[in-house]
């Protein structure tokens, strides 16, 4: 999910159009999101932020980070259907998504989305694992009958405390940000605050959230200003209030207008301490064209920097994101999306922090990928979820359009400088077919151990409806 404009998770594989948690969030959730005539933004890819004072620096050759330890041992993937509360189960037209996922230990895991329930309403949905079993519970304070409610990212800093964030159309049919926080076993929400700049009819999102530390967190989105401008936004926890800023956008961005079309937003988040954050994004620049950005928080100061891209970038027409950031140790960074190359074709797209330097690269497609990923039908070339458990070791979520026109899951795996691809295990019951539509999305990943890891999102089923996934990998 993407596209020129960068919202929601899954509004990211709309083109110009932003993605929801995350692609991600990804395109069906995107489509969701623009056929109720609501612009989304943000994917989320979570883990701890990178160092202070960083700059974007040239593209390398390859990319990922190297280290002398030991990588953790190989994973065997399976996937099943998540279960589902008691009113959503058997709706006429069911679909349900999972954007984010958040293990404080291994085994004990939290998981966020939505599903529509009865009524045709759609309503936050949290599926937490405990003693090998996936419960359900219907978060009914984010639902809407105007169109989408999501909880689109999540982070839980340990057994038992969780934060969510996501949004919700409102009765007038904008989208409001919201946030839920889980103590003593129970969902409460909070309001979000927005900028003091923010028009207050206008839709506003948060899309990814970091808790470095119990009582500190920062979460990210989007929000439309009383100029009618769109802009990302933060809102920070502290000392247990709320507050929420404008993010700064690179020196070439240029004012734009806010729609459901905009590209200017915050996808992501990871704080690697209190008030040491790394964000990154998309913007629209001077030309039109829409660039990856990424912000940095050191010394209560948010700054932001263009993000370098791989050498054989297109100068024109570009349509670049990052979608996902995780940052395995301060001042190091893996961040990921996608960007469009010389001849109009997108491709993987990650950003390396490393010695104070971002340096870009591109990853290769596997070897049935279409020749023409057909990025103005599809937008379904990203990475869009990525978990580093160690420095030189991550897990990263990804689509691509096979040659069957198949829009199909994949996950990349880095090890030893060296990205390998393996296409995602499926449920017995999900169908394949050309099209968006038919697709398998994957969004958010976490690794909480050595040989453990999580991926949630969706794919559709042969009873005909879209069901929420979860992707498990045990030490083969």
């Amino acid at each position: 999910m993407h596209g020129t404009h960068g919202e929601s998770s899954q509004a990211a594989c709309l083109g110009p159009a932003p993605r929801w948690r995350r692609p991600h969030r990804a395109v069906i959730a995107a489509a969701v999101l623009l056929l109720a005539g609501l612009g989304v933004a943000g994917c989320q890819g979570h883990a701890s932020p990178a160092a202070p004072g960083s700059t974007a620096g040239s593209p390398a050759p390859s990319g990922g980070l190297h280290s002398a330890v030991a990588a953790p041992p190989a994973l065997e993937w399976s996937a099943a259907r998540v279960p589902l509360p008691a009113d959503a189960t058997g709706v006429s037209g069911q679909y349900v998504s999972l954007s984010d996922v958040s293990c404080p230990e291994v085994g004990q895991c939290v998981a966020v989305g939505f599903d529509k329930a009865s009524g045709g309403v759609y309503q936050g949905l949290v599926e937490t694992l405990a003693d090998g079993t996936w419960t359900p519970t219907a978060v009914s304070a984010v639902s809407s009958k105007k169109g989408v409610a999501t909880l689109s990212a999540v982070t839980c800093p340990a057994r038992g405390t969780c934060v969510a964030v996501g949004s919700a159309a409102t009765t007038a049919g904008a989208l409001a940000p919201v946030i839920e926080t889980l103590s003593a076993g129970r969902w409460d929400p909070v309001k979000p605050p927005l900028p003091g700049d923010a028009m207050r009819t206008a839709s506003a999102t948060l899309d990814d959230i970091s808790c470095p530390a119990a009582g500190t967190c920062v979460a990210t989105g989007w929000y439309g200003n009383e100029s009618g401008l769109r802009s990302g936004y933060v809102d920070t926890l502290a000392s247990g209030n709320w507050t929420a800023a404008s993010a700064p956008l690179p020196a070439d961005a240029a004012p734009e207008q806010n729609s459901s079309t905009a590209s200017t937003f915050l996808a992501a988040v990871a704080c690697t301490g209190t008030g040491t954050c790394v964000a990154p994004g998309q913007y629209m620049d001077a030309s039109g064209q829409t660039r990856a950005f990424i912000d940095t928080l050191a010394g209560g100061t948010w700054t932001a920097t263009a993000a370098p891209l791989p050498a054989d970038a297109a100068t024109t027409a570009q349509v670049a994101a990052l979608w996902a950031i995780d940052c395995p140790a301060t001042g190091t960074c893996v961040a990921a999306g996608h960007y469009i190359k010389r001849g109009g074709q997108p491709r993987f797209l990650t950003d390396t922090l490393s010695g104070g330097k971002w340096t870009a690269s591109a990853l290769s497609l596997p070897a049935d990928a279409a020749a023409d990923q057909k990025w103005s039908q599809n937008q379904a070339t990203t990475v869009g979820g990525l978990a580093c458990e160690s420095v030189g070791y991550c897990v990263a979520t990804a689509g691509y359009v096979t040659k069957t026109n198949v829009v199909a899951p994949l996950i990349e795996t880095l090890s030893g400088g060296t990205w390998t691809a393996l296409k995602a295990p499926l449920p017995a019951d999900a169908i394949t077919g050309s099209g968006p539509s038919n697709g398998t999305y994957l969004d958010l990943d976490t690794c909480p151990g050595a040989g453990s890891c999580l991926i949630v999102g969706s794919y559709p089923s042969a009873d005909g409806t879209v069901e929420g996934l979860v992707e498990t990998a045990v030490a083969r």
